[in-house]
C-alpha cells in the first residue's frame, strides 16, 4: 500500500484547503516548524481510517477548524496495483466515500469495506480500531510500545497463522472462543460488568423484594394505628374534662390580685428609695463645700509667708547676675581677636591651594569639552534617525491589524467557496468549442460556481446555473465587505497592496535598528539607562560644561585680581600648619566664652525663675481670695449649715418609710414568684388547648389509615408479592449458574489459546530481530503473548521499564516497524507514520535507525514527521511539503 495524496480541508488551523505534496514509495519525510501543521495532518488521517462520518463525539470535536466549518479529509492510495480514493467530510453535510478501482462504495457500505480492508473493528458507535493504531504514531506515543485491541491481536495472529494453521488449530479454538464469549455476552459486557439482559432481571427482582417490604411496613403501620388509636381516645377524653379547667381559672383569677397588690408595694418602695438617695446626695454636697472653704482659707494664710520670704532673696539675684554680664564682655573681645587670626591664615593656605587646584581644573575641562563633543554627535545621528522613523506608518500593530484583515478576507473567500455549487465537465474530443460556460470556452475539470452561471450547449441549447440563495447574498456581502475592509486598511497608509504594506514594514524595522544603535551609543556616552533620558542628560552634561568653563575662567579672573603677595609664601604644609595653631586658639577662646556665657545664662535663669514663681504665688493668692469672698457671698456659713439639719432630717424620715415596706413585704411572695407562677398556669391552659385539638386530628388521621388499608386488601396484596419475588430470585439463581460455568469454559478456552500463542511467537520474533540486531548487538528478544517487547538480553537480561527513556523510544519504533513488516509479507495494507520520534537518541544510534528506516522503506512506505530538519538530512527520502490548494480536489 502506497499513500499518494493527502488533502485536508477544514481542519483545526487549516481553514482553507491544504495538500501533502511530494507522496510516493519508500522513504517520506516532511519537515516543517513548530506549529505548522504536521500533527494536524496525522491526526487526520488516523480519523479518517478509524472515525465514522456521521460521528459527533470527541474525536470529532478535536478535528473542527478555529474559524468554523464542517472537516473534510482525502486520502488517495495505490492497493494491489489499483488507485483507491477515499473521502470523509465530518458535520454538516458528512458524507463518506470509498473508490476501488472501477468499484465506488458510498455512505455505510463505504465505511464497512474500509474496516473489512484495513481490518479494523468497533470499539464503540462510531469509532473502529486496529493494527493501524499501532502504525500511525502520533506525537508522545512514540516512548510506549502500543497497546493492542482486539482487532490488532487478530491481524497479527492472523500474520503468524498463515504458515502453521494446520499444526496449531488455533483457528478452531478462536472460534470456540468467539462462541462462547458471544454466549456469556448476554450476560456481561467484556469489561466483565452485567449485561443489559442480566441487570434487567436483578432490577425486576429487586422490585419485587422492594414491593413485599413495602406491603410488610404497610402492615407494621396498621398494627400501629390500631394500638395508637385506643391511646389517643383515653388522652382525649381526660384532656377535655370541665371540672378541672373550672378549678385551674379560679386558681389564675386569685394570682391576679396576688400579683397588682405586690405591684404596688413596689411603687410605694422606688418613690421612698428617691428620696433618700435625692436626701443622701444633698447632704454630700453641703459636706463638700464646707470641706472646701476651710481648704481654701488655710492655702491663702500659706501664700502670704511664702511671698513675704521670696522679696529678700531677690536683692542677692541682682548681685550676681551684674557679675556674670561683665565677664561675658571680656571672653567675647578675646574670641573676636583669635577669630581674626585664624581668617588671615585660612587665607593664605586657600591661596596656595587654588593656585595648585587651577592647573588641575584646567585640564578636566578640556577632557569633558572632548566627552561632550562625541555625545552631540551621536545625538545628532539619533535625531536623523528617528525624523526617518516618523514619516514610515506601517509599524507592528498596523501589520497585526492588517493581518487580521486579510484573515477575514480569506474565511470570506473559503465560506464562498464551501458553499459553491461544483460543476464538473468532461468533453468528448470532438466536442471543443460547443460547449460554453458565462460566454467562454467551458474549462474541463471541476469547477466552482458563486453567481448566477449560463451554460451553452451548441445545437443543444441554453442552460442556467443558479446557486442555493439562501445564503449567497449574504456570503458576497461578507466578501465585499472584508474585501473594502482590507482596501480602507491599505489606504491608511498610502499603500495599494499587502506586499507594499510588509515592504514599508520591513523598512521601518530597518530605521528602527539604526534609532536603536543611535540611542545605545547616546545612552552609554550619557550614563543613562532609559532613552527618552538622553537629550535631558546632553542638555545637562552641556549645561554642566558651560558651568565649569564659567567657573574656570572666573577662578582665573580672580586670581589676577589678588593683591601682590608681600615678602617670601611659605608652602602648602607650612600654610597649614600655621591655620591649625591659629584654629586651636579660636577653639580655646571659645570654649572658656562659652563658660562664661553659661554661667551669665544660669544667673539670669535663676532670677527669672524667682520673679516668675512670685508673680504666680501673687496671682494664686488673689485668686483664692476671689473665690471665697464669691462663696461666702452666694450662701453665708450659717445658712450653709441650716441646710445640712434639713437634709439630715430628710434622709432619717426617707429610711422609716424604706423599712415599713420591707417589713410588708417579707409576710407576702416574692412578685417574680407569683408572676412565674402566673405564666405557668396559662402556658398550660394554652398547651392543654393545643393538645386536645392535636389529638383530635390524630384521632381521625388514625381512623381513616384503618378504614383504607382495610379496604384495599392488604394481605391478600402482601402474599402476591412474595410468590411473584420468589418466582424472580429463582430465574436468577439459574442464569447465575449458567454464566458461571460459561466463564470458566472461556477461562479454559483463553488458557489454551495462550499455550498455542506461545508456540507461533517465533515469525513475530524473527521480523523484528534484524532490526534490532542492527541497533543492539547480540540481541536476543522476549515477547509475551500480547505480543508486547518485555525484555531483552544483551550479555545479561533487562527489563524495558529499567532502560533510558531514549532507549525505550528505538525499541517501541522498532516493535512498530516489525508489526508493519508482518502485515506487509502477509499482503496486507501496511505503512509506518511517525511525528517527531527519535529526537531523544544520540548521533550513532541516530546514523543505525537511519539505515533501519532506510532498509524498511525498499519495502513498505514510511512517514516522518519532524521539525528538526537539519537532523534527518542524512536519510535522503522524498520530501514533502504542505501546499495551500483553491479548492478540495477529488480524483476524476
Amino acid at each position: 500500500m502506497i499513500l499518494t495524496d493527502i488533502q485536508i480541508e477544514a481542519v483545526r488551523r487549516f481553514t482553507s484547503p491544504i495538500r501533502v505534496e511530494g507522496l510516493g514509495a519508500g522513504l517520506n519525510i516532511l519537515a516543517a516548524p513548530n506549529e505548522a501543521g504536521k500533527s494536524t495532518v496525522l491526526k487526520a488521517l488516523r480519523t479518517v481510517l478509524t472515525l465514522r462520518h456521521t460521528s459527533k463525539a470527541q474525536p470529532f470535536k478535536d478535528l473542527l477548524p478555529y474559524g468554523g466549518g464542517s472537516p473534510h479529509v482525502g486520502v488517495a492510495f495505490t492497493w494491489k496495483g489499483q488507485s483507491c480514493w477515499l473521502e470523509k467530510k465530518f458535520g454538516s453535510g458528512n458524507l463518506a466515500r470509498l473508490d476501488m478501482g472501477a468499484e465506488r462504495f458510498d455512505g455505510e457500505e463505504a465505511e464497512e469495506r474500509l474496516q473489512a480492508l484495513f481490518e479494523l473493528e468497533k470499539i464503540s458507535k462510531f469509532e473502529a480500531a486496529g493494527l493501524w493504531n499501532a502504525l500511525l504514531v502520533e506525537q508522545g506515543e512514540s516512548f510506549a510500545q502500543p497497546p493492542l485491541q482486539g482487532a490488532g491481536r487478530a491481524s497479527l495472529q492472523a500474520c503468524l497463522q498463515q504458515n502453521i494453521q494446520g499444526v496449531t488449530g488455533t483457528a478452531e479454538a478462536s472460534a470456540m472462543l468467539a462462541l462462547v464469549s458471544k454466549r456469556i455476552a448476554q450476560y456481561q459486557t467484556a469489561t466483565g460488568k452485567t449485561s443489559q439482559r442480566m441487570r434487567q432481571m436483578q432490577e425486576e427482582g429487586e422490585q419485587a423484594r422492594a414491593q413485599v417490604a413495602t406491603l410488610l411496613a404497610r402492615k407494621e403501620t396498621l398494627q400501629e394505628d390500631i394500638s395508637a388509636l385506643e391511646q389517643v381516645r383515653r388522652m382525649l377524653a381526660q384532656s377535655s374534662n370541665p371540672e378541672r379547667r373550672r378549678q385551674d381559672e379560679e386558681k389564675l383569677v386569685a394570682l391576679r390580685q396576688i400579683r397588682d397588690q405586690l405591684r404596688g408595694l413596689v411603687a410605694q418602695e422606688q418613690a421612698a428609695q428617691a428620696q433618700l438617695s435625692a436626701a443622701e446626695q444633698n447632704t454630700q454636697y453641703i459636706l463638700a463645700e464646707q470641706e472646701r472653704r476651710l481648704t481654701r482659707r488655710a492655702d491663702i494664710a500659706r501664700l502670704e509667708q511664702v511671698l513675704a520670704d521670696a522679696r529678700s532673696g531677690h536683692t542677692r539675684l541682682g548681685l550676681a547676675v551684674q557679675e556674670a554680664d561683665q565677664k561675658l564682655v571680656h571672653a567675647q573681645a578675646s574670641l573676636k581677636s583669635a577669630q581674626n587670626c585664624y581668617q588671615q591664615a585660612r587665607t593664605m593656605v586657600s591661596r596656595v591651594m587654588h593656585k595648585a587646584t587651577l592647573t588641575h581644573n584646567q585640564q578636566a575641562v578640556a577632557q569633558e569639552r572632548a566627552a561632550f563633543e562625541r555625545a552631540n554627535a551621536g545625538w545628532a545621528r539619533l535625531e536623523k534617525a528617528q525624523a526617518a522613523l516618523s514619516v514610515m506608518p506601517v509599524d507592528a500593530a498596523f501589520m497585526r491589524r492588517l493581518g487580521k484583515v486579510v484573515q477575514a478576507v480569506h474565511q470570506a473567500q473559503a465560506r464562498m467557496q464551501a458553499q459553491a455549487t461544483r460543476l464538473e465537465a468532461t468533453l468528448l474530443p470532438d466536442a471543443a468549442g460547443t460547449v460554453w460556460l458565462n460566454g467562454n470556452p467551458c474549462p474541463v475539470g471541476p469547477q466552482s460556481l458563486t453567481d448566477v452561471s449560463e451554460l451553452v450547449v451548441d445545437g443543444v441549447g441554453r442552460f442556467t446555473i443558479t446557486p442555493p440563495t439562501r445564503q449567497s447574498d449574504a456570503l458576497h456581502t461578507a466578501l465585499a465587505t472584508a474585501r473594502s475592509a482590507l482596501d480602507e486598511v491599505l489606504q491608511e497608509v498610502g499603500c495599494h497592496s499587502v506586499d507594499q504594506a510588509e515592504s514599508q514594514h520591513e523598512a521601518r524595522r530597518q530605521a528602527e535598528r539604526e534609532v536603536e544603535q543611535a540611542s545605545a551609543e547616546c545612552m552609554a556616552l550619557l550614563c543613562v539607562v532609559q532613552p527618552g533620558d538622553i537629550a535631558a542628560a546632553l542638555d545637562a552634561a552641556r549645561h554642566k560644561l558651560n558651568e565649569r568653563e564659567a567657573l574656570f575662567a572666573r577662578e582665573q579672573a580672580a586670581q589676577a585680581d589678588w593683591p601682590e603677595d608681600e615678602g617670601p609664601q611659605p608652602d602648602v604644609e607650612q600654610a597649614r600648619a600655621q591655620e591649625q595653631d591659629a584654629l586651636m586658639a579660636v577653639e580655646a577662646a571659645r570654649q572658656y566664652e562659652q563658660e562664661v556665657l553659661n554661667q551669665h545664662r544660669m544667673a539670669h535663669a535663676r532670677q527669672e525663675q524667682a520673679l516668675a514663681q512670685s508673680a504666680q504665688q501673687q496671682q494664686a493668692l488673689q485668686r483664692d481670695r476671689s473665690e471665697l469672698e464669691v462663696w461666702i457671698e452666694h450662701e453665708p456659713d450659717p445658712v450653709l449649715l441650716a441646710r445640712a439639719t434639713r437634709s439630715m432630717q430628710d434622709r432619717q424620715h426617707a429610711q422609716a418609710e424604706l423599712a415599713r415596706i420591707a417589713h410588708i413585704r417579707q409576710q407576702e411572695e416574692p412578685l417574680s414568684v407569683v408572676e412565674q407562677g402566673i405564666l405557668r398556669r396559662e402556658q398550660d391552659m394554652e398547651r392543654l388547648r393545643e393538645q386536645i385539638t392535636r389529638l383530635s386530628m390524630e384521632q381521625m388521621e388514625r381512623e381513616t389509615r384503618i378504614r383504607q388499608a382495610e379496604g384495599d386488601g392488604l394481605d391478600e396484596q402482601l402474599a402476591s408479592a412474595e410468590r411473584h419475588a420468589a418466582q424472580v430470585q429463582g430465574e436468577l439463581e439459574a442464569w447465575e449458574r449458567e454464566r458461571a460455568a460459561l466463564a470458566l469454559l472461556e477461562a479454559t478456552l483463553l488458557h489454551a489459546q495462550t499455550t498455542q500463542t506461545e508456540r507461533y511467537l517465533a515469525p513475530l520474533v524473527q521480523a523484528m530481530q534484524p532490526a534490532f540486531s542492527a541497533l543492539f548487538r547480540g540481541v536476543t528478544l522476549e515477547v509475551d503473548t500480547q505480543f508486547a517487547l518485555t525484555g531483552l538480553t544483551r550479555q545479561r537480561a533487562e527489563d524495558i521499564k529499567d532502560l533510558s527513556d531514549g532507549t525505550r523510544e528505538q525499541i517501541a519504533v522498532l516493535v512498530r516497524l516489525g508489526f508493519a513488516e508482518l502485515l506487509h509479507k502477509r499482503g496486507a495494507p501496511a505503512i509506518l507514520v511517525l511525528d517527531d520520534a527519535l529526537s531523544f537518541s544520540d548521533s550513532q544510534r541516530l546514523e543505525t535507525l537511519f539505515d533501519v528506516l532506510s532498509d524498511a522503506a525498499t519495502r513498505l512506505q514510511v512517514i516522518l514527521l519532524t521539525c528538526h530538519a537539519e537532523q534527518f538530512t542524512p536519510l535522503r527520502g522524498r520530501m514533502l511539503s504542505l501546499r495551500p490548494m483553491e479548492r478540495f480536489t477529488v480524483p476524476s
